[in-house]
């Protein structure tokens, strides 16, 4: 059977799949699961075959997604484009008041303009490039114009804690810039050096501002954020809370954590100060009890100084470097935040984004500045960077047209009418008339002479070369120097080498070492017919700089189902009575019946008292009477399960209770 992934809401599911998908998101929120890990979180709760069958269900619906191991072992887990759900769930189920909080007396704005700042490391690169050493390091000049050029901070990035190789020798933030176009695929790392990939790059410089800061933010969040559960929750529900405050209000980071507390997102130890990660410690069904005793403890009851609260101070100061919004500290020391992005746009699946691409036009100044407005299209923005200087960077990036911005366009490939048109299609007010003649005559001063690659043909002998310069298929294609050179282009060197060897003047192979081709600057002209269909820029499992110990993109992804019978081994065997009657049995048959239940992992009803009751056996005890050890379910999320153990007249009636009865 295979998966469909079909997408529907969450309401959808069948009690038992929801209560095994809430206990999987509560514990694991997207991180990976061990396959047998479900039954223990539902144990008590539902049977073993139960969370098998939801588990079947939540698969079928693609809530659930798996993948196996070389070995055969199968990791279940939760794909993050489900999580914004998960919480938009426990939030109508358990609603959150008081989120808000007073305007803080410290404040770090978020920085503005990343996607400009990123567009102009790669003209950069694209211009000096990223040369390695032979150990695969970056060269230290080249490393040097990197860390001048990253738009981040350390103090920014440092709370992360992040890993990566040659620590000792890069930068957090020059990292953290490289890492980010790496996985984003515009940059690949080869051999020697750092390349561009020109196709990304095409369809980069295409997409608009916000399309863009969709892709950043998805791997910020997955990349650079720590993948332990907890933290993790923290990220999603700082996006799900949004909703109650807008871009405007702040958000407290400590109402939110009590709230993440109550519904068991956060685990009471992390907070009391006790950083363990043993999962044994934490409780993942909430109860009335807890939640309750949760409401009426205060503030001053958990350690909001702690390493946990390090974690979470160092992704908010991640999220305002990378300009998604501003964090601060209230008059208390509260922390608080502000988005100022609408941050439930960039959780949207990719097919639903607005493809809209700037329109906007530049201003080009009488000291030969130019304005951009942040509506100016980027693949504008790309040709910019190739022939002018940038002088600032920010919402308004400004730029200059100098002598030397323009020589260099042109060497690097740039044709010099294609820079007074580049001015006059998208200046909003025009080109001043000095300006356009100034470029004009820059321009046209370039390339007034040029170096050419050619290559130099020399005979042994005058009579050789006298040969040579009479063969009519020779004619027009060869310059002579003296007696016995000849300057050859190289487009036509293989048409020579051919006509030379049918008069037996064939000649030896050039030297090595030949010089390289010139260096040209990528996509310099208008793009157009790019590939259908949309490059996954923020792609899981790209190389990059930064070890995020996320593993699953290397193993094989499940796409076919167990078939359920397979559940029910022997199924034929069975009496169907145990499965379609309440009835009263001998107590030897009362036990079969409970070690059939046991080796299918069934549940059994039980007529006790007049009162029927589910019972989940785990095991059964030899004796005289026999009895059987499990637990009283409710099926109840808010319940806790009740174990105890049972002889033969507890009970009057039972029955095996399967899906097939």
């Amino acid at each position: 059977m295979g998966v469909t992934n079909t997408q529907g809401s969450w309401n959808e599911l069948s009690a038992d799949e929801l209560l095994v998908l809430k206990r999987c998101f509560i514990r694991h929120a997207a991180q990976p699961m061990r396959e047998e890990e479900p039954v223990q979180l539902t144990q008590g709760a539902l049977s073993g075959v139960e969370t098998k069958l939801a588990l079947h269900g939540l698969r079928t619906r693609g809530w659930l997604e798996a993948v196996t191991k070389s070995w055969g072992e199968r990791i279940l887990y939760i794909p993050i484009d489900r999580l914004p759900a998960l919480y938009d769930m426990l939030l109508k189920q358990t609603p959150m008041n008081g989120i808000h909080t007073d305007h803080p007396i410290t404040v770090h704005e978020a920085m503005t303009g990343l996607e400009s700042e990123l567009l102009h490391v790669l003209s950069r690169i694209a211009i000096q490039g990223v040369p390695l050493t032979a150990k695969g390091t970056i060269h230290k000049r080249s490393l040097q114009k990197l860390n001048e050029l990253t738009p981040f901070r350390p103090e920014d990035l440092e709370g992360l804690g992040l890993h990566y190789a040659h620590a000792e020798l890069y930068p957090v933030q020059t990292v953290v810039m490289i890492d980010l176009l790496l996985s984003l695929g515009l940059l690949v790392k080869e051999t020697v050096s750092f390349r561009i990939q020109e196709t990304e790059l095409a369809t980069w410089i295409r997409l608009s501002a916000g399309q863009m800061r969709k892709h950043i933010f998805a791997t910020l969040m997955e990349r650079y954020g720590k993948a332990e559960a907890p933290i993790q929750h923290f990220r999603y529900m700082l996006c799900a809370v949004s909703q109650y405050v807008g871009t405007d209000g702040w958000i407290s980071i400590q109402c939110l954590l009590q709230w993440m507390l109550q519904v068991g997102l956060m685990p009471q130890n992390r907070l009391k100060g006790d950083d363990s990660t043993n999962s044994t410690l934490i409780d993942i069904v909430p109860t009335n009890a807890t939640l309750n005793g949760l409401a009426e403890e205060t503030v001053s009851d958990f350690n909001f100084n702690g390493p946990f609260m390090e974690d979470i101070k160092g992704w908010l100061k991640a999220l305002t470097a990378f300009g998604m919004g501003d964090w601060g500290q209230t008059t208390s020391g509260e922390l608080c935040f502000r988005w100022n992005v609408s941050v439930t746009d960039l959780l949207r699946p990719y097919h639903d984004e607005d493809t809209h691409q700037e329109q906007g036009a530049f201003y080009v100044q009488p000291d030969f500045e130019i304005l951009v407005p942040p509506d100016v299209a980027y693949d504008v923005r790309w040709r910019l960077e190739c022939c002018c200087e940038r002088v600032t960077g920010d919402r308004m990036v400004v730029y200059r047209i100098t002598r030397e911005s323009i020589t260099e366009a042109i060497e690097l490939g740039m044709e010099s009418k294609a820079i007074p048109a580049l001015l006059d299609k998208y200046s909003r007010t025009g080109v001043p008339e000095h300006v356009r003649l100034a470029v004009e005559q820059w321009a046209g001063d370039v390339g007034r002479t040029a170096f050419a690659t050619v290559t130099l043909l020399r005979c042994g002998t005058q009579e050789d070369a006298d040969m040579v310069a009479r063969h009519p298929a020779l004619e027009g294609l060869l310059e002579r120097l003296g007696d016995k050179d000849f300057i050859i282009p190289v487009r036509s060197a293989d048409k020579i080498r051919k006509a030379l060897a049918a008069i037996g003047l064939s000649p030896r192979l050039e030297p090595k070492g030949a010089d390289e081709p010139a260096h040209h600057y990528p996509l310099l002209t208008e793009i157009e017919n790019l590939e259908a269909g949309r490059p996954l820029f923020s792609q899981e499992g790209r190389a990059g700089l930064v070890y995020t110990g996320r593993t699953l993109h290397f193993y094989e992804q499940e796409h076919t189902l167990p078939d359920p019978s397979d559940y029910f081994p022997e199924r034929s065997t069975v009496p169907s009575s145990w499965t379609k009657e309440w009835r009263s049995y001998h107590t030897s048959t009362s036990r079969q019946l409970m070690e059939q239940a046991i080796r299918w992992q069934a549940a059994v009803g039980l007529r006790i008292s007049g009162k029927e009751v589910k019972w989940i056996p785990e095991s059964v005890v030899s004796g005289d009477p026999w009895s059987v050890t499990g637990w009283y379910a409710s099926g109840m999320d808010e319940e806790t399960p009740s174990r105890a153990t049972l002889q033969p007249r507890d009970w009057s009636d039972m029955r095996l209770l399967v899906p097939f009865t």
